[in-house]
């Protein structure tokens, strides 16, 4: 009987042993499971065999609060993992949300996860990152602001499902219901990112393919996890923001540093060019400092095409198609012509001067021309002082005609003295025209004007904002016409034109230059675009629409022979001529009028004839004639109205 015992103690320490090697080796619960149903072992042991299997359950307790302390430990390093991980840099929040899904998946060994953002007015929530998923539903999907409403589901606590499609306590969406099934999700678990105070920034999602109970020790770590990726989302997004900044910054510096140095450059550009103007250097010296500074071959020209001078590489130029150019252009800045070619015109107010053109860089910077417009404009003022400086030896051709149009009663012997000088023969027939560009083309049309006055022997000038011809000839109607259609061709729009003449004397130029705007305004007033047209051509159309209507200029040109005749010879040919002409053109009816005999008439239409032409008759001339008359006869008649007390007396002129 003692043997028995002996043995079963034996038994029943070997059991213990191997309990505890089980324990100590982490068997799994099968072992343990397999040991409870062997009764021929357990009866073996000493003592009664619930008191053994109450041991075996025992050692089984400890054994799951063994693995329970392992699995814990097992997550709880890899939540240290996963934050070592998204603690570090991530080129953008994309990727640092897939980061987390891809870490929230190995934390919880699940099928799939997903993350949720809200918009920015929390309306809705929007997946933006997925792992694991089988189809494209996921990805974009749009969910409520919960993305699901559970019953009784404290605000912003993690929630869990075992079987997400059969569990009554869950409210979905349509949208997420059918990503649910396209991808057979069964257990789910919820957790905000952020802690509870900040989980509108969105919601982390894991989900396994099988129904499965979710540990506190799980819903522990993904919950962790939760809190630590809204905090690294919400310090990626300040680090990606300051860098952003950072780099608009460095590059606002940069710029600054770029526009300080240019403007460096500029104010040593600026310097240079104000003392070359102090020092009172040639033309040359300012345009070798232009080739210096831009580059390439700095070419500046007369009005007429003349080249003055040129500094620079490559030395040889021959600018034709550049210069052709000019009168097209319709601004004084830089332009463009050809492939390294730029012109600038050069204008004094409405004056044209001459063209630089540069040859050099293909493409020019928006400060590289403003510096080439400053040595333009340097140029300008080069030129202007020479001019200045010249006195009168230095005056010019068209210099002339601005002074002849300037001043009507500077003395005619004095500017043709002075017209002698320059080689202008004003004994011979002259035109004067009057062109009409925009303002913005008129140094252009200066531009045109300088090289075709160079070819014909003419002049020009300009006077409140037009441009002024004076050119040989006689034919003043054909000379208009020809201009504006060279003027429209060269400036690309279509430039009104008057002409007067053929005029003779150094006198006749002011008054011609009033003929000629007075033609150019009727043509506009007509509504006639690019029209050209002389006095001849519009006869009392003129004095009836021109702006400056002179409606005793008109009756001058028309009838003033008469009206001289009359005055010197105290006749009556002014009445002869009103009878005629109310009588219908009749000699007869108009003696009856006079009193006198159709003889007298007859004589007195005659010396009519003599004075205003042989076609006074004809129907142009003649309307001409009667409006004429008409205008005298309306002076005549407001001149000696009788005074009444409603008619204020005129002071009388000093």
């Amino acid at each position: 009987m003692t043997g028995l015992f002996t043995s079963r103690e034996a038994a029943t320490g070997d059991l213990v042993a191997e309990l505890l090697d089980m324990l100590a080796s982490g068997a799994p619960t099968d072992a343990f499971e397999t040991l409870l149903d062997d009764d021929s072992r357990l009866g073996g042991t000493a003592g009664s065999t619930p008191d053994v299997k109450a041991a075996v359950w025992r050692a089984m307790r400890v054994h799951v609060h063994i693995q329970r302390g392992r699995s814990r430990e097992a997550g709880l390093a890899a939540l240290v993992d996963a934050a070592r991980e998204l603690a570090s840099p991530h080129e953008s929040v994309a990727a640092l949300l897939h980061a987390i899904t891809r870490r929230a998946r190995q934390l919880l060994h699940v099928d799939m996860a997903y993350i949720a953002l809200l918009d920015e007015e929390q309306r809705y929530s929007r997946v933006h990152a997925t792992d694991g998923h089988t189809s494209s539903l996921s990805v974009g999907l749009r969910l409520p602001v919960d993305g699901v409403a559970a019953v009784d589901q404290p605000d912003g606590a993690p929630f869990a499902t075992h079987n997400l499609l059969a569990d009554d306590r869950i409210t979905l969406s349509p949208a997420f219901e059918e990503m649910a099934r396209a991808e057979d999700l069964r257990a789910v678990i919820a957790v905000p990112l952020g802690d509870r105070s900040h989980h509108h920034r969105g919601v982390l999602y894991v989900a396994s393919r099988k129904v499965r109970h979710f540990t506190a020790d799980e819903r522990s770590l993904i919950s962790s996890l939760g809190i630590l990726a809204g905090l690294y989302m919400e310090t990626t997004r300040a680090r990606l923001a300051a860098q952003a900044r950072t780099a608009e910054l460095e590059a606002r510096l940069s710029q600054l540093t770029a526009t300080a140095e240019d403007a460096h450059e500029h104010h040593d550009f600026q310097t240079a060019l104000l003392d070359i103007l102090f020092s009172e250097d040639d033309l040359h010296a300012t345009a070798a400092a232009g080739a210096e500074w831009l580059g390439g071959n700095i070419a500046v020209y007369h009005a007429d095409g003349e080249l003055r001078t040129a500094a620079g590489e490559p030395a040889d130029v021959d600018d034709p198609a550049a210069l052709a150019a000019v009168p097209g252009l319709r601004t004084s800045e830089p332009a463009r012509v050809d492939l390294g070619v730029w012109v600038v015109p050069l204008c004094w107010q409405q004056e044209h001067l001459g063209t630089l053109v540069l040859r050099g860089p293909e493409e020019m910077t928006e400060r590289e021309r403003g510096r080439l417009r400053l040595l333009a404009r340097t140029i300008v003022l080069v030129l202007r002082r020479d001019a200045l400086a010249a006195g009168p030896a230095g005056e010019t051709r068209d210099r002339w005609l601005d002074d002849a149009l300037g001043d009507e009663r500077r003395a005619p012997d004095r500017l043709a003295e002075r017209a002698s000088r320059i080689g202008l023969d004003l004994a011979e027939p002259y035109l004067v025209l009057v062109a009409k560009p925009k303002g913005d083309l008129l140094c252009a049309a200066q531009a045109w004007a300088g090289s075709y006055v160079q070819r014909v022997n003419g002049l020009r000038g300009s006077r409140d904002g037009n441009l002024v011809l004076l050119l040989p000839g006689a034919d003043a109607s054909s000379a208009a016409r020809e201009v504006s259609s060279a003027l429209e061709s060269a400036l690309g729009a279509p430039v009104s034109v008057g002409a007067a003449g053929p005029l003779t004397g150094a006198a006749s130029v002011h008054d011609g230059y009033r003929e000629a705007v007075r033609c150019a305004d009727t043509v506009i007033a007509l509504g006639v675009a690019g029209g050209a047209a002389s006095a001849r051509d519009l006869g009392f159309v003129g004095a009836l629409m021109s702006r400056n209507r002179d409606a005793v200029g008109f009756v001058e040109q028309v009838i003033g022979p008469v009206i001289d005749y009359d005055r010197e010879r105290s006749a009556d040919l002014l009445p002869t001529l009103q009878a005629y002409f109310e009588e219908g053109g009749s000699p007869t009816y108009a003696a009856a009028r006079l009193h006198v005999h159709t003889n007298t008439v007859t004589r007195r239409l005659d010396r009519v004839k003599d004075l205003l032409g042989p076609g006074w008759q004809k129907p142009d001339q003649a309307l001409e004639i009667q409006l004429a008359l008409r205008l005298l006869r309306v002076r005549d008649l407001l001149e000696h109205r009788p005074v009444t007390a409603r008619t204020p007396r005129l002071p009388a002129r000093p």
